[in-house]
């Protein structure tokens, strides 16, 4: 039966359209995303750094990579202690991370067939490939001048050095070594095995009551015979009072501003710093001194002995930040006084040791890059005052 016209229909609920998110919405969290992305990039880039090497010849060579930190070698050992090995077999590339390389560091590679050499790096660095070169033969000659006087003096011929300590330097005077021999009976010396042709190297000259000498290579020619002269000097002697239960012959001495020119004391505190140039006087620094004993600054001379008292210091932890963002600056140097400087991590933290207690001023300095060249130098300080023995933690330095 059809239903009489007019009559009732069925009528069907429609559900509401749903709103649909504006695009923008879309484009900003795609905007987010690919920020994001590239942050966490940048931040796992910048704790690495790649180093590629490009072999000589069809076979690429094992090579023995070692790092040593990439620092002034005032307040340490020259070269320093070297911060790790690593070893390359059978590739062509190695990364390196912040675990080995603590912001910038100097690698030395050698390997069978290959000249040994160095290369510094940064971490998130883009390196150029290494061209690895066969090792060539470096040939010289240590030697005294002999003087005379005829209205001045003058040179009237050479003496030779025997058992004179030669080293090949990379970087500089406060470089890493590369290779190191001793002279003969005729002061003659020879090295193998050195990638001449890099930028940068240096011979360092060690003789028992001579000055310590450098002198900067070019590039090196097989045919080379580098002549190296020596002035006669007198060794420091001093000795260091230390409290009970720390062992003198554990520290190293320093003359610092002197690369290469250090020794270890005798247990009774006694010590003979040799290879110290004529007439100056340097600063004596005590290196692998405890944290919290520090000493009194003391200059070496050759006319009568002195003397390092060791006595309780103290310790400053904290932080560089900057003081309108409050954001941790990596990388800021942390100083007070005259003594030198430490840099801060990749969290702004860093550690002062041998801190002579007293009213002091802790100083920060960051370094800006407007541009690629040109930079700016922001500053920032506050003073604190310090007792014998004391560690001073969370302590806060604000850059403006």
């Amino acid at each position: 039966m059809r239903h009489a016209a007019g009559g009732h229909r069925r009528l069907r609920a429609v559900a509401p359209r749903r709103a649909r998110p504006p695009i923008a919405l879309f484009v900003l969290l795609a905007c987010a995303t690919a920020a994001a992305g590239w942050w966490g990039y940048r931040h796992w880039q910048t704790g690495r750094v790649t180093l590629c090497f490009e072999p000589a010849g069809s076979a690429m060579p094992v090579l023995e990579l070692t790092v040593f930190p990439e620092q002034l070698a005032f307040a340490a050992p020259s070269p320093p202690p070297p911060l790790g090995q690593v070893r390359l077999d059978g590739g062509t590339s190695v990364v390196l991370t912040g675990d080995l390389v603590p912001r910038e560091a100097v690698v030395r590679y050698a390997g069978p067939g290959v000249g040994t050499g160095f290369v510094f790096v940064r971490l998130g660095q883009v390196l150029p490939a290494i061209h690895l070169r066969p090792g060539r033969l470096l040939q010289g000659r240590v030697a005294e001048p002999i003087g005379f006087w005829c209205y001045g003096w003058r040179c009237a011929g050479l003496q030779p050095v025997a058992g004179a300590e030669v080293t090949v330097m990379g970087g500089g005077e406060h470089g890493i070594d590369l290779g190191s021999a001793r002279t003969d009976a005729e002061g003659n010396f020879t090295i193998d095995g050195i990638d001449s042709e890099l930028d940068g190297l240096g011979l360092r000259v060690r003789a028992s009551g001579f000055a310590i000498a450098h002198q900067t290579l070019g590039r090196v020619d097989d045919d080379t015979w580098p002549i190296v002269a020596l002035a006669r000097t007198q060794p420091v002697m001093g000795r260091i009072v230390a409290p009970p239960g720390l062992d003198p012959s554990s520290l190293r001495v320093l003359a610092r501003g002197l690369p290469g020119v250090d020794t270890r004391p005798e247990r009774d505190g006694t010590f003979v710093l040799d290879h110290v140039p004529a007439g100056m006087e340097p600063r004596l620094l005590l290196y692998d001194l405890p944290p919290t004993w520090t000493y009194a600054t003391v200059r070496g001379h050759a006319k009568t002995p002195v003397q390092i008292d060791i006595v309780a210091g103290a310790v400053v932890r904290g932080r560089v930040i900057d003081a309108e963002t409050k954001a941790p600056l990596a990388g800021a140097l942390v100083y007070y006084g005259d003594q030198d400087a430490v840099r801060a991590d990749a969290s702004g933290n860093f550690e002062l040791q041998h801190v002579v207690p007293g009213d002091i001023e802790i100083q920060a300095q960051f370094q800006v890059d407007v541009t690629r060249r040109r930079s700016v130098q922001r500053y920032g300080s506050r003073r604190a005052r310090l007792e014998p023995g004391q560690a001073l933690e969370e302590f806060v330095v604000a850059v403006d």
